[in-house]
């Protein structure tokens, strides 16, 4: 029996009798004339068919199709829908032979034909689509609108551009003229070579829309791209006398001006874009960015984005883009910072500029201004858990680690199945790490495991895990599990071959405990007083005295150093002197 995991949505069909109740174009030496007894049980598969493949119960709603054809083999109801499960199946060839003499018994259900079509067209048959959906509009004029719509798809795939333009054109007789299909049709008589053509469309788009400036613009470029400069520029004079802030027609007149090499003008237009209140952000927006792509050199494009900054802000979209160009030519803080408190001005509530402040805070190490962004960061986007982390950091690095804790539990609040799972994994190890320093062990805990459920391969987590416990001298198997997944994914860290060493001395494994020990040493950068004591320790348990003591004054030495003598080390260098 078949199995079928999906399925398309079927179109709803009317039940048809497999009997002469209506005129179809089947051979008559093939139609079956059903008894009113066949007919019921036709119906009654069929019915069984429709309900079990809304149940998702596919195979067996092919089972009941199959009564159905045993009972009526012509049916074109039942034909239609095992086309569909044939398709499922790639049985390309039963799928089409299906749709075929559905389509022949029912010759006049558009949906038949339209699926016909369509299936041409996915095995890319272009040409049988083509014709399927040619014989429709004659059978079907008054769905006309969209078969000439799927018409021109294919004519355009097939690069039959008149039959393009023909077709767009029959279809605004339908709609009436647009600019869709009048820029559509000047595309194609472009791709004729036609450019008479093309110019006389948009020329006739513009002289039905008069009031509308924008196709006039639009014509006035179709010029300019074919070398009909002198065409082009009384166009535009004429939007600009009727217009004379319409951003579009003066972008188009810098164009015409670095066409005709006109440097003078050139700049002048670009000057009146940038400093006009009257034209709005997204047409300096676009100006910028047609100066950046025409790899202007950037000190003109800097002086520009000065200019306009100066002038009344209505949004951050410029100040976005120069923030974006400064950064790209690595432009210092001082110069980027004065535009990202523009945008905020106007858009308190823009991420990316907030974050930039942040990274720059950050690179300053300047906690109490990272305290600040972040928290004014959230009151206008409590959503974006990147701000609670880096408040959380910083208020940890002021040893407030109480409101430390308070802000990463207020992020946890703000996780959702969207938020980065890298992110969400480092809140819960850094909440797992504040619970421990206060000795809520089950608290911390639960945040660790929390953590390495969001990101299974967070070895800082690993490693800090498995050092907790090792300390607790608890799961001390699962402990060793992690720390080793910790080295392997970072064997020259010394922190995480401590740990692993910490571990294994704690399962009483000194032998190799000492190996890990002393790779942590070799790698160590910081010499830190913490691993020599680790060493120490490991070599006494192993009874080497001799070594423990050289460890053991060794961490000592580096305690005196930083002024946090520990008071048991000294015991037990005592302990061992005696």
């Amino acid at each position: 029996m078949y199995h079928f995991r999906y399925i398309w949505l079927l179109l709803a069909m009317l039940i048809v009798s497999c009997g002469t109740a209506r005129k179809t174009a089947v051979n008559p030496e093939e139609r079956v004339t059903l008894s009113v007894e066949d007919q019921r049980r036709y119906e009654y598969y069929y019915l069984e068919a429709v309900k079990l493949e809304q149940l998702g119960r596919y195979d067996e709603a092919f089972g009941m199709l199959t009564h159905c054809l045993d009972i009526c083999p012509t049916a074109p109801s039942a034909l239609y829908k095992m086309a569909t499960y044939y398709f499922f199946l790639g049985q390309k060839d039963h799928a089409l032979d299906a749709l075929l003499r559905a389509v022949e018994g029912e010759p006049d259900n558009y949906w038949y034909r339209q699926t016909l079509a369509s299936y041409y067209q996915t095995n890319r048959e272009y040409d049988k689509a083509i014709a399927v959906l040619e014989e429709m509009q004659k059978q079907f004029p008054k769905r006309n609108g969209e078969l000439l719509s799927a018409l021109v798809g294919l004519y355009s795939h097939t690069q039959q551009y008149d039959k393009v333009i023909d077709a767009l054109a029959r279809l605004e007789t339908l709609i009436g003229k647009t600019e869709a299909i009048s820029m559509e049709k000047s595309r194609n008589y472009l791709l004729m070579g036609d450019k008479e053509g093309a110019f006389g469309e948009m020329e006739a788009l513009a002289a039905e829309y008069p009031e509308n400036s924008y196709y006039r613009v639009v014509l006035a470029s179709m010029y300019m791209d074919n070398g009909r400069e002198g065409d082009a520029l009384p166009v535009l004079q004429e939007v600009l006398v009727d217009e004379p802030d319409n951003g579009a027609a003066k972008i188009a007149m810098v164009q015409y001006y670095k066409q005709i090499a006109d440097t003078v003008g050139y700049h002048a237009m670009i000057d009146s874009v940038l400093v006009t209140p009257a034209v709005d952000d997204e047409t300096k927006v676009k100006m910028m960015v047609q100066l950046i792509m025409d790899k202007t050199d950037s000190v003109y494009v800097m002086r520009m984005f000065d200019r306009a900054m100066k002038q009344p802000q209505r949004s951050a979209k410029l100040g976005h883009v120069c923030v974006q160009y400064m950064l790209t030519h690595h432009q210092p803080e001082e110069r980027v910072r004065p535009i990202l408190l523009r945008m905020l001005e106007v858009e308190p509530d823009h991420v990316q500029a907030r974050l930039q402040l942040l990274s720059y805070a950050a690179k300053r190490n300047d906690l109490d201004e990272m305290i600040t962004i972040c928290s004014t960061a959230i009151d206008y986007s409590p959503e974006i858990l990147e701000f609670y982390y880096y408040k959380a950091a910083a208020l940890y690095q002021k040893d407030n680690h109480d409101e430390a804790l308070q802000t990463y539990r207020m992020a946890a609040r703000q996780i959702t199945k969207d938020s980065s799972t890298e992110l969400v994994s480092d809140i819960f190890a850094a909440m797992g790490d504040l619970y421990n320093e206060q000795g809520l062990q089950e608290e911390a805990f639960l945040c660790y495991d929390s953590a390495l459920v969001y990101n299974p391969s967070n070895v800082l987590v690993m490693n800090n895990y498995a050092y907790n416990l090792s300390e607790k001298g608890i799961q001390l198997e699962k402990a060793e599990q992690m720390g080793l997944r910790a080295i392997k994914a970072e064997p020259e860290n010394a922190t995480y071959l401590d740990t692993y060493a910490w571990v294994l001395y704690k399962l009483q494994r000194y032998e190799e405990a000492l190996e890990y020990m002393e790779k942590a040493l070799v790698t160590d950068s910081v010499d830190s007083d913490v691993l020599w004591e680790h060493a120490g320790d490991i070599c006494y348990a192993l009874g080497d005295n001799v070594k423990a003591l050289l460890y053991w004054e060794k961490a000592l030495e580096l305690q005196r150093k930083a002024e946090a003598i520990d008071e048991q080390l000294k015991r037990k260098i005592k302990k061992i002197k005696k």
